[in-house]
């Protein structure tokens, strides 16, 4: 399908757990772009992700509203977990070979500077742009494939810094999305370690879609019905972490079809990947 701003919504939304709204335009050139922003919510208090597909290029904007102050300093201030995963996904994308402009305050830094977490944001922007693309040459659907590739890894990083305050519930954390109009917080029930939206967020765009033990991807065995089905497997049991535990995406999360992430839970503990995958070598061998 061409790329269209409500099938785009839903599946960022669906992958971050935070319900967003689509809408589309053309800029003066005619590029065309389409954008999300957290739905329900005036647009000056929160922020926009913008898309502009060019010719065999994408650029994927991150603006904050005009009157989102509070949300840019608490943004600022994210604990170290969340910078981590911040930088571990625009890693992603630069060895994806995208170029990354982030400013704050005006001055362009680098994700790796430690001195962009010195300072109190009053403006903070991200372009993350990626040419020599299979965009706009007739495929619909590797366009669609595209734009949904790089706006959800865009909206994993912002995600990682948004501020949340976390209430331990036995195996339920309560999260609250600040800066956010009075009154128009948006709750999101997740479990603390494997279905923290967060987590699950950045480890899809960190690893992709593919499960890593039989290599499935589930959208291309049954089309689009199935886009973004993949489930996220701890590498360490949960059991194992302590309460203070910092989850690190790039090793401690692992995307798994349905049935290889069901065997690697029939035993306690539970299979490894390694171990999957010499299964399934040894069922091919035979």
């Amino acid at each position: 399908m061409s790329p269209d701003p409500r099938s785009l919504a839903e599946r960022v939304s669906a992958e971050t757990g935070l319900d967003f709204s689509g809408r589309e335009g053309r800029d003066n050139d005619g590029t065309r772009w389409l954008e999300l922003q957290p739905a329900g919510y005036p647009p000056g208090q929160t922020f926009t992700m913008r898309t502009l597909i060019g010719w065999r290029r994408l650029d994927v904007q991150f603006r904050p509203g005009k009157f989102s102050g509070d949300l840019m300093t608490a943004m600022g201030s994210a604990d170290e977990t969340s910078r981590r995963t911040f930088r571990a996904v625009l890693d992603v994308c630069r060895d994806a070979e995208a170029e990354i402009t982030l400013t704050i305050n005006g001055a362009t830094f680098s994700p790796d500077d430690s001195a962009i977490w010195e300072t109190q944001w009053r403006s903070f922007t991200l372009d993350v742009r990626r040419g020599m693309l299979a965009i706009n040459d007739g495929n619909a659907e590797e366009d669609m494939r595209q734009v949904e590739l790089w706006m959800s890894r865009v909206a994993a990083a912002v995600l990682a810094l948004l501020p949340v305050e976390v209430d331990d519930n036995g195996a339920e954390v309560s999260v609250d999305v600040f800066g956010l109009p009075e009154g128009a917080r948006t709750r999101i029930e997740v479990n603390r370690y494997e279905r923290d939206r967060r987590n699950r967020a950045a480890a899809l765009a960190i690893h992709g879609y593919t499960c890593k033990a039989c290599k499935l991807d589930m959208e291309e065995r049954y089309g689009s019905a199935a886009a973004g089905l993949i489930e996220v497997h701890h590498n360490t049991p949960v059991s194992q972490l302590g309460g203070n535990y910092i989850i690190d995406p790039r090793t401690d999360l692992t995307p798994l079809c349905p049935n290889c992430h069901a065997v690697t839970h029939r035993r306690n503990p539970p299979y490894s990947v390694d171990d999957l995958r010499e299964m399934l070598a040894s069922t091919h061998e035979n």
